[in-house]
């Protein structure tokens, strides 16, 4: 017979039981959007090759945008924002989808999916470091370690990329422009992210993530619109317009609103863990399914990234405490 301290009442245990069975569907709703993120390398660099590279996110982010709208409209009862945050949903938009969306698109179009997928692992690293410099986060000794060996493991990635993948001219410093873009990818997603993070706290992410999509897609149709004009529609393919629409409803749609709901169940820390698995399945599928070539260098350097984004993750409330001693200090040297 368990003894008294064994024993749990059966409510307790009933609770338990389906915090248990809650937080397993949200894993698997966080790993099914990570599943469908990690296969959109290798789908838009399919869907690039029958349609104008400024053209595909144009239709990507356009549709996306206007079924969000509709979510927003029907959730919330509009997209209204204060006149203060103009700024900062402009910087996120063009950071986060007009910017990031080229360097998307024309990576893919220099070099392969497994290269752009490997160094999208950077991305923490970068949210990181910019969130330190705009005072949100306070880096110690062993995030700043994690930057050095995350930078090593590009190194390594990009000397592979170097050996014969990267299609065209090579960019600043003889470095392959394709992976140079890859890069920027992670770049502006982080630096978009860290701007998002001052917006949560006033706007669900539903209404945030539409006027993400609304403002970015108007600020890519100057650049897109000559080649919107003269794109040769009737040559696209079924493959080609299937690619687009994976990309614009699931990739682009699908995968945020199961993302978001995963991070309502389980919250960011555990959600951000899966984000890990990201740039892994979108090597390997890009390496089964394009028959893509990687090099040893380049796994190798994949593995240190990631590597490092790990040793980089610390007990949040310690480096809330921290950032909060570091303010105090600040005010009180002020008064």
């Amino acid at each position: 017979m368990p003894s008294s301290a064994s024993r749990a009442p059966v409510g307790s245990s009933t609770a338990s039981g389906r915090r248990s069975t809650a937080e397993g569907g949200a894993d698997l709703v966080l790993l099914g959007a990570i599943s469908i993120w990690s296969l959109n390398f290798t789908v838009m660099k399919v869907g690039i090759a029958e349609i104008s590279p400024v053209a595909f996110p144009v239709f990507r982010f356009g549709i996306g945008a206007l079924v969000m709208a509709y979510v927003v409209r029907r959730r919330e009862g509009g997209l209204g924002f204060q006149r203060r945050d103009a700024l900062l949903f402009l910087v996120t938009a063009v950071l986060g989808i007009t910017l990031n969306q080229l360097c998307v698109v024309y990576a893919l179009k220099l070099t392969t999916a497994a290269n752009v997928a490997l160094l999208s692992a950077t991305q923490p690293i970068f949210t990181a470091v910019i969130a330190t410099i705009v005072g949100d986060e306070l880096l110690g000794r062993r995030h700043w370690l994690s930057v050095g060996l995350g930078l090593a493991g590009v190194a390594l990635v990009v000397e592979g990329g170097a050996t014969g993948q990267t299609v065209g001219e090579p960019g600043p410093g003889g470095l392959p422009l394709g992976e140079l873009l890859a890069l920027g990818v992670s770049l502006t997603a982080a630096a978009s992210a860290v701007t998002i993070r001052r917006l949560l706290g006033r706007y669900s992410p539903y209404r945030i993530l539409a006027l993400q999509m609304i403002i970015g897609t108007a600020f890519l149709l100057p650049v897109a619109a000559p080649s919107l004009a003269s794109e040769d529609y009737a040559t696209v393919s079924p493959v080609g317009w299937g690619a687009l629409a994976y990309s614009a409803v699931l990739a682009g749609i699908v995968t945020n609103l199961l993302y978001f709901t995963g991070i309502g169940r389980v919250g960011a820390s555990r959600a951000a863990v899966y984000q890990y698995l990201q740039s892994f399945l979108g090597v390997l599928l890009a390496v089964l399914l394009l028959r893509e070539p990687l090099a040893t260098l380049q796994v190798v350097g994949g593995l240190v990234v990631v590597a490092s984004v790990v040793l980089s993750r610390q007990d949040p409330r310690d480096l809330a405490r921290r950032l909060a001693a570091r303010r105090s200090a600040r005010t009180g040297r002020k008064t």
